[in-house]
């Protein structure tokens, strides 16, 4: 369904018939930011397990290249800092609706999204002030938005010489591998795992890099066929 929702939403280079590209690009990354810390197995074993969010997660690539064809390079980039900004947005108005205290009735709807959302505080005169996972929230920003621009990049750079869903496959793995690593290696190390689970975990991480790269790849080429036609 997203396929056609995409590859209907933009005609002509340089023009859209509407923003839904735009909003599902938004949509998909919030929602990777909030589950990102639900997990789950991909193996009967129960010891491989990765973030639900790293399901959603690729196809924000694939939408980076699909506005970056139908835009071009600045505008492209604009849309990536545009979304790293309403991620930080999202979370500091979480924040302050999680902070204002709620009565009695809405005690229970209050604690559980403060754990899922706000799970940290700090007392000012009393006062409790809720914040989320700082450094989750930072590192999942940062490499989105640095990712998303190296894959622009790298597109860009190898479009002109090679078939383009090659260029498109080349440009995704290795910026989605590099985000996967970092994400997974920095919050491993400071949540103190030990050094066998991090090589699980990233050992996971990375069986889905190279599927959804594939898959994605697949789902580019079908967009450019279905073009064509």
């Amino acid at each position: 369904m997203i396929i056609f929702i995409i590859g209907d939403s933009m005609n002509k280079k340089g023009s859209f018939k509407s923003n839904y590209i735009i909003y599902i690009f938004i949509l998909l990354t919030i929602i990777c930011e909030i589950f990102k810390s639900k997990n789950i197995f991909i193996e009967t074993n129960k010891i491989l397990e990765i973030s639900i969010s790293n399901i959603l997660y690729p196809i924000t690539f694939l939408i980076t290249i699909l506005i970056y064809k139908k835009s071009d390079f600045k505008e492209t980039h604009k849309n990536i800092i545009r979304t790293s900004t309403i991620i930080l947005l999202f979370m500091l108005i979480i924040s302050i609706l999680n902070t204002i205290p709620g009565n009695y009735i809405s005690r229970e709807t209050d604690l559980a999204l403060k754990q899922i959302f706000t799970p940290n505080f700090i007392l000012i005169k009393k006062f409790p002030i809720y914040y989320p996972n700082l450094l989750n929230l930072i590192t999942f920003t940062l490499l989105f938005y640095f990712s998303h621009t190296l894959i622009l990049i790298l597109y860009e750079a190898m479009e002109p010489y090679t078939k383009k869903f090659i260029a498109f496959g080349l440009a995704m793995f290795i910026p989605l591998t590099l985000d996967v690593i970092c994400y997974v290696s920095i919050n491993n190390i400071f949540d103190e795992v030990e050094f066998p689970k991090m090589i699980t975990n990233l050992t996971s991480n990375f069986v889905i890099v190279i599927i959804s790269t594939i898959l994605m790849t697949i789902i580019y080429q079908l967009l450019n066929k279905k073009k064509i036609n």
